[in-house]
Parts: structure tokens; C-alpha cells; sequence
């Protein structure tokens, strides 16, 4: 009998790394529609998806506010358009469940003077800025529009702006000012003065996204020749001076998304789709006031489609990706966070439709709003736009472990015992655990548990379905039902494999 390796994985918050072999414990080749950083020694599956607009079609909705309404009552407010017009429109959701127009449905009210009548509408800027009480946008190239949620007038050319790019703004919380970035400029707004130029940076550079960093705000810009280094610059926000507090090289590649984690800046870049380029990848690098260091790189992937929309919740940063990775396309929603010992974790939260498919979709936008969870795209020229399902139905949750192999990849082993636990499945819930091994690229079933009420379920090495003589194997686990994970423990034996043995 040879040697007995044993392994247990029953903590999660690692994230997905780019290496399948990297040996760290708590890491994984993938993590779809689980919650893995909330409690890290379970994997708890999030709620499938359902429609979120009933007219998602003609309005075509892309980008979200949460805004005052009247009183003390906040609603969720979505930019999309006049049906068969590029005209925007603005709609609203009730922050509530089971009261109509609101978290539990597809439908969405309709506020008073809630349409432009003119000009086509952009829509990566859409921001809320209560203290002149209006959620400001932008006609395409030209001019700033405002509505009021309190449903006065809607104000098409409310401020003067010619632009060619456009970024999400913010509302700064060490001033109370409004800052709108543009091509390489940053315009503000202070409730009552509008000022087009507060700062002007290198003309090489488009702005592509803005945070709050403690009293500054960060500024992500990109090379308008997607060749050169991106940079993020911290501005003072002084605008009686030329000069900038910070200018930080970013590298190579298109800097995405930018904002601040856990006291440090977080930078998405996107670093291929050019033909000189022969691999894509994803930069992910944080500052902490030294210079920007890269903590991860998923490399040698396609990734088609990475907008600049984000939001930071339960400080995690979120944002939409598609991306060919470990095998397969993974699109959707993910997350950036730290593990308990506050190191960066990447997971692939949320997928857009539940276990639907899609077919070449073109993502739009998202927002989060408590549990709610509402992601908008085009698939097949239709605009879709879905939301977390209000009852407890779930998709298909999956773990994909990293490729194991006892710590020696030349040794053949075999698999004597395997085992997976979870909290007390509920009577929809399912357990499955599938492999591969060696070079295979499909997965085998091996284990599936559907008894009520049970904790875990195991099979033993004299089952005949049982891999052996391999030198690596490859773990995934399927959750259906909302079964909860709670670990997977496996044994193997080494039998032997080099031939100077």
C-alpha cells in the first residue's frame, strides 16, 4: 500500500487565481454565483435572476441612481430611452417588496417631466447630487441634461460641454461639489456655480474613471493611443492650481476602473485586444503610496467586454466582465475583496441570467441596491435588463478547485475516498461533486447528494467510477437548490510513477 495524502478544503476566501496549480490554500481556478467572502468557511449560493423591466426592450435601460424622491423617500432610478427614440428617459423602482413598481417586479413608475425632447442620450454618466436636487446626464458630445426627481421642469441643455469621452462622476464627500470627468478635463459643480475646466491633464490621456481617495480624488486615464503606460493622477481638488498632489505610472495597457478598497486604490486594466498584443489580460494592481503593485494577472484569456461601470459595496468592488477563463466563457458580475487576512480575493459573484446561456451579449451597466441585484444588456439586438429573484430560487453554484496533485506531479496516484459537506440541504437542495484529470477538458460526475436534511455524503475507493493511475486531478463542485458548502475532504494514494523508481 503506498503513501496516503490526505486534503481537506473548507475555507474559501481565497479567490480565483490564474496559476491552476498554485498550492496556497483557500484559492480556486473559479467561484461562480457563490458568496465566498461574507462567511469564509462556507460557500453560500446567491438567488437566481428574473426579468427586472417589463418594457426592457423600447426603454433600453442602462444606468442607475439611487435619488430622493419626495420626503425622506429614496426610489432606484434607471436611464434608458424614449421608446423608439435615442431620447433619454428616466423611471424609477420603489425600494420596497410586494408593493408594486418596486424590488419584487418588472414594472417601473413614471415621474413627472421625466423625458428629454431632444438629442441622443449618453449614458456612462447618470449621477445624483442632492444638494441641488437633480440627477444630471449627458446628450452625446454636446451638453449636460438635468432632471429633478421632485418632477419639475427636465432641463435638456442645462450645462454647455463638448466632449468625445465621458466617464461616471461623483459627488465628493470631503466638499459636497459634483465632478464630471471628460476627455482629459474634469468639470464641477457646486449647486450654484458651473465650472467647465476645473483641471486639465496631459492631452495623451482620456479619463475613463474617478474615486474619492481620503481628501483627494483619483483620476484613472488611459492612453488615447492604447500603447502607452495609463496613469492615475490625485488632485487636491484646489482648482486655482495647474498642479497635481500625485501622478502614478499604472503600466501597460487600458486602465478601466479605479476605486479605493480597504484604504487602497484598486485599478482594473485591460491589456489586449490589439494585434500586437498575442495574449489578453487583466491587470489587477492596488497603491499604497509607493507606487502600483500588481496582486493578480489572469493571463492567456479572450476577454471580449469590460465596461467602466462599478460600485463599491460592503467594501468590495464590483464590476462587469466577459471573459474566456479555465475552459470556458465566465460573464456577469465580479468582485473584488479581502480575505480575513487581508489579502485581495477575485470571485465570479453573479451570472446574469441564472444557468441561461447567453448568446454574444454586449454588457451595459448594473446596480446594487440591498440584496437586489439589477444587470442590463444586449443579446441579439434586444435590450434585457434582469434582476435577483424575489423568492428563493437559485442556479447552478459552482467551485472549481485548482488542480491538485499531493505535491508531486510525476507520482500516479489513486483516489480512495472523497466526501463533500454542506450545511442541511432543504428538500430543492443538491450536492455534486464532478472531476477531471490528467489533460482531460470535461467533467465527470462522481458523487451527487439530494437526501433531505443530510450534512455531507461520501463515496470510497472501491467504487468502480473511482479515477485512478492519474498524476493530477481537478475538483467542482455543483450546488442546485441553494445548498450551502460547507467543505470537500478526498484521500489519495500515491502508487508510484517515475520510472528511476
Amino acid at each position: 500500500m503506498g503513501k496516503i495524502i490526505p486534503t481537506i478544503i473548507n475555507k474559501f476566501d481565497g479567490g480565483i487565481v490564474n496559476d491552476p496549480r498554485d498550492p496556497r490554500e483557500k484559492v480556486c481556478r473559479m467561484c461562480t454565483n457563490f458568496d465566498a467572502l461574507t462567511n469564509p468557511y462556507k460557500l453560500t449560493p446567491y438567488r437566481t435572476s428574473e426579468d427586472g423591466d417589463s418594457s426592457s426592450a423600447t426603454s433600453k435601460k442602462q444606468n442607475f441612481q439611487v435619488a430622493l424622491r419626495t420626503g425622506t423617500t429614496y426610489s432606484l432610478y434607471a436611464l434608458g430611452v424614449v421608446s423608439g427614440t435615442t431620447r433619454a428617459e428616466v423611471l424609477y423602482k420603489n425600494l420596497t417588496t410586494g408593493a408594486g413598481n418596486d424590488m419584487s417586479d418588472a414594472t417601473w413608475a413614471t415621474p413627472s417631466n421625466n423625458q428629454s425632447s431632444t438629442g441622443a442620450t449618453a449614458f456612462d454618466l447618470f449621477l445624483y447630487y442632492r444638494t441641488a436636487g437633480l440627477i444630471i446626464g449627458a446628450r452625446a458630445g454636446t451638453n449636460l441634461w438635468a432632471f429633478s426627481p421632485s418632477g419639475s421642469a427636465w432641463a435638456d441643455s442645462w450645462q454647455a460641454l463638448s466632449y468625445t469621452n465621458l466617464a461616471q462622476g461623483l459627488v465628493h464627500s470631503k466638499d459636497d461639489i459634483a465632478y464630471f470627468p471628460y476627455d482629459n478635463k474634469i468639470a464641477k459643480y457646486d449647486g450654484s456655480t458651473f465650472t467647465a475646466t476645473a483641471i486639465t491633464l496631459p492631452p495623451h490621456f482620456y479619463i475613463t474613471s474617478v474615486c474619492e481617495y481620503g481628501n483627494y480624488l483619483a483620476i484613472a486615464c488611459a492612453p488615447l493611443d492604447a500603447v502607452n503606460k495609463s496613469h492615475v493622477f490625485l488632485w487636491d481638488r484646489d482648482s486655482t492650481l495647474v498642479t497635481l498632489s500625485e501622478s502614478i505610472d499604472w503600466g501597460q495597457g487600458v486602465l478601466k476602473i479605479l476605486h479605493e478598497v480597504g484604504g487602497l486604490l484598486v485599478g482594473i486594466t485591460l491589456n489586449g485586444g490589439t494585434s500586437f498584443l498575442l495574449k489578453s489580460r487583466v491587470i489587477f494592481k492596488y497603491y499604497d503610496g509607493q507606487g502600483a503593485r500588481d496582486f493578480m494577472t489572469l493571463e492567456g484569456t479572450t476577454v471580449e467586454q469590460m465596461p467602466i461601470a462599478k460600485q463599491k459595496i460592503d467594501n468590495r468592488l464590483w464590476f462587469m466582465m466577459r471573459i474566456s477563463l479555465a475552459g470556458s466563457t465566465r460573464d456577469g458580475l465580479w468582485s473584488i475583496g479581502r480575505d480575513q487576512e487581508g489579502k485581495f480575493s477575485l470571485f465570479h459573484e453573479r451570472t446574469p441570467n441564472g444557468d441561461t446561456a447567453l448568446t454574444n451579449p454586449v454588457y451595459k451597466n448594473f446596480t446594487i441596491a440591498g440584496d437586489f441585484v439589477f444587470q442590463s444588456y444586449v443579446e441579439v439586438a434586444d435590450y434585457v435588463l434582469y434582476k435577483t429573484n424575489d423568492s428563493e430560487v437559485y442556479p447552478t453554484a459552482i467551485y472549481e478547485t485548482v488542480i491538485k496533485n499531493a505535491g508531486d506531479q510525476s507520482m500516479k496516484k489513486d483516489l480512495i475516498g472523497l466526501a463533500v459537506m454542506h450545511e442541511a440541504l432543504a428538500v430543492a437542495g443538491q450536492a455534486v461533486v464532478k472531476y477531471r484529470k490528467d489533460g482531460e477538458t470535461s467533467w465527470t460526475t462522481l458523487l451527487t447528494n439530494t437526501t433531505d436534511d443530510s450534512l455531507s455524503a461520501d463515496i470510497a475507493g472501491q467504487a468502480t467510477d473511482m479515477p485512478k493511475g492519474y498524476k493530477e486531478i481537478q475538483f467542482r463542485i455543483e450546488s442546485t437548490g441553494g445548498a450551502v458548502i460547507t467543505g470537500l475532504t478526498f484521500d489519495e494514494e500515491i502508487t508510484g510513477g517515475r520510472s528511476y523508481n
